[in-house]
């Protein structure tokens, strides 16, 4: 599969649910079960299963060697994690859009099978989608050691070696404690506090990573994990098992925590993952032919290498200027912000990875798409840049990115684009000394004057539009809720809350997580005569107000319609 992309699939439609009856019922835990079959609706409407919970993402990361030879994952794997009962895989273009860890009502085509004839799991075909209640992030405690803790277990899934791939606790503690945590303290100036809380040793797992949902559950009620605010739970896994690098849930803020699972103790691919933990999306680059921007354009997953979020390798830069704003680690005394509508200007950039200084410029365009400039030299985090270590030969300089939402939260620009028969092999990005730069097709123009160890002097000359444009507010935050996978070092998949979660956010009531019964699901032909009701007493009124809210909704589309 190729690492290159285009337009993401369109979304499938999507209702908010207006009846707060129903969606308080939901959040209180009132309705038990969460599958409801299709039969309940009228003849003309799909027919299918609905299934109802929290909506979960997550993202297999690629392996270093797999992107190198131009393979990663070209989208999120995304699931309904009900309140009791195991996960149901579904098709993510069916939600789209939807921020991860939101409550939601998912039809899906027919029964929901559990696994493909190969024996793998397959993902239901998404008829319809409602969203119940959006996502809910709470601030970890005050009074917590660490405001992220961390809890490590050692994993054999199913069809490895029980004993393990002789990988010690120990190392992956250290891994955490040692790398990934100073770290993400210095990117976020000490407003990110990792720490291992708990850690167990080596465990077979009776489930492998097919399902990487009923792993996490799994292992969580093994250990006595509890999900929670700035809580993780990090699998290793055997690298003997089926499992991809890395995978992570994609939360909506750093203290979303969440769940993942690596395959290496490479610190940049355990950093990664927490970094889709945090809801960061991945730091991908565009390359276009013979230009910056339009025309023959290719997208490259993680093809970002000076940044964590992009392929795992063995360097680790600093965290770019789009990520650290969706981060809110990126103080506004540190960037400039100048809007299509503003006037020209002539800044001095400080290296991004010090902590003084104009570190980054954000320019907005006519349409409120942000771009990002940033000075990247060999001083601190970015001091491997003047290593022999830098192997793909990455250039101190000025460097363009453009934001966006998942899963490519920072795209990076070639400002000195090849022909495209060169794109494999060219890694030079930066913009060029004395040369105009045109930006989002001409709405800036940017040269960069001059560049020393201490700075960067960049003129910036905005095309005025016709209308006005008002100044967006700092980069927007992707969709949390999604689970991205990694690449060079492991990524993991979405966190599950109480009720219905999307694509990495969760529900606060996480009780039970670890502990759900199994949910038998039955097609619309098991209950054309009223049998196969999967809701009981308890649930009534839940499947009760869902056919009223179906009702209204196909009343809406005849009037539509006319």
């Amino acid at each position: 599969m190729s690492a290159a992309r285009s337009a993401p699939a369109p979304a499938a439609r999507r209702r908010l649910l207006r009846s707060f009856s129903v969606a308080a019922a939901v959040l209180s835990g009132i309705v038990a079960p969460a599958v409801l079959p299709g039969a309940v609706a009228a003849a003309e409407e799909p027919a299918g299963t609905t299934v109802v919970g929290r909506l979960v993402q997550a993202w297999a990361e690629a392996a270093p060697g797999e992107i190198a030879a131009g393979h990663a994952h070209e989208g999120p794997m995304s699931w309904v994690q009900p309140a009791q009962g195991d996960p149901v895989l579904i098709d993510t273009g069916g939600v789209e859009g939807v921020p991860a860890g939101s409550t939601v009502a998912v039809t899906v085509e027919g029964p929901t099978p559990d696994h493909s004839e190969d024996g793998g799991a397959e993902a239901s075909p998404v008829v319809d989608t409602t969203v119940l209640a959006p996502p809910v992030v709470t601030p970890a405690p005050a009074s917590a050691r660490f405001t992220n803790e961390v809890t490590v277990a050692m994993v054999a899934p199913a069809g490895s070696d029980p004993k393990g791939d002789g990988t010690s606790l120990e190392q992956v503690v250290a891994a955490v404690n040692d790398r990934v945590a100073p770290f993400w303290s210095e990117q976020t100036d000490g407003a990110i506090s990792l720490g291992v809380t708990a850690a167990h040793g080596w465990a077979a797992a009776p489930v492998n990573c097919e399902k990487p949902g009923l792993l996490w559950d799994e292992v969580a009620a093994r250990v006595g994990f509890v999900p929670g605010p700035g809580k993780h739970l990090l699998l290793y896994v055997s690298r003997s098992s089926d499992c991809g690098y890395a995978l992570a849930e994609v939360g909506s803020a750093p203290s979303s925590g969440g769940r993942m699972y690596v395959r290496d103790t490479a610190t940049s691919v355990i950093a990664h993952e927490f970094g889709h933990n945090f809801g960061l999306g991945h730091s991908s680059g565009e390359q276009c032919d013979a230009t910056v921007e339009g025309g023959s354009c290719r997208t490259v997953g993680y093809r970002d290498y000076y940044d964590v979020m992009g392929v795992s390798w063995s360097q680790l830069g600093s965290l770019n200027a789009p990520q650290a704003a969706l981060l809110d680690a990126l103080p506004v005394a540190q960037q400039q912000s100048i809007p299509v509508s503003g006037s020209a200007a002539t800044v001095t950039l400080a290296p991004l990875a010090g902590r003084d200084g104009t570190r980054a410029i954000r320019l907005t365009d006519a349409e409120g798409v942000d771009y990002w400039l940033e000075y990247r030299t060999a001083t601190r985090r970015d001091g491997w840049l003047a290593d022999p270590a830098n192997r793909f030969g990455l250039e101190s300089g000025v460097l363009l990115r453009r934001a966006g939402g998942l899963p490519d939260t920072s795209v990076l620009l070639d400002a000195t684009p090849s022909a495209a028969g060169g794109w494999d092999g060219d890694y030079r990005a930066t913009l060029p000394v004395g040369t105009a730069v045109p930006v989002s097709g001409g709405d800036f123009s940017v040269v960069v004057q001059g560049v020393s160890p201490e700075g960067a002097v960049v003129s910036i000359t905005p095309t005025r539009p016709a209308t006005a444009v008002t100044p967006a507010s700092p980069t927007p935050r992707a969709p949390r809720a999604t689970v991205l996978p990694g690449t060079g070092p492991p990524a993991a998949e979405a966190p599950v809350a109480t009720v219905g979660e999307s694509a990495a956010l969760r529900v606060p009531d996480h009780a039970g997580l670890g502990q759900r019964a199994p949910v038998a699901l039955h097609s619309s032909a098991d209950t054309a005569a009223g049998r196969g009701l999967l809701v009981p007493v308890a649930g009534s009124a839940l499947a009760f107000a869902l056919v009223l809210l179906a009702g209204r909704l196909r009343r809406r589309r005849r009037i539509a319609a006319c």
